[in-house]
């Protein structure tokens, strides 16, 4: 089990963002979950390009556990900054309606 850790962490990282994504989603219909999931996984895509980046920068990790954990890091990133522009972008459309 030790040696898998690192993959469950990395499979709780996209499990997580895809869980998020689809709580935030106030219509749950197959497209808006479907399109909840890909979100998920870009982010996923987000962390391993963060950890990738990471480890160039840095060198090579003894403990596998580091990498996973920083796929998770930079998942949550990728997921904070979706977040706050989908926030902004949907506060920007309701002040453009109100203004006309």
């Amino acid at each position: 089990m030790t040696e898998s850790i690192a993959s469950w962490v990395t499979l709780a990282a996209v499990l997580s963002s895809s869980g998020w994504y689809i709580y935030r989603e106030q219509d749950r219909s197959i497209g808006n979950i479907v399109t909840a999931i890909m979100s998920g996984v870009l982010c996923l895509f987000g962390g391993l390009l963060f950890s990738g980046a990471t480890m160039k920068i840095i060198g090579k990790f003894d403990n596998a556990l580091i990498p996973a954990l920083l796929v998770c890091t930079g998942t949550l990133l990728c997921i904070v900054a979706h977040t706050l522009y989908k926030n902004r972008k949907e506060t920007s459309v309701n002040d453009n309606a109100e203004m006309q």
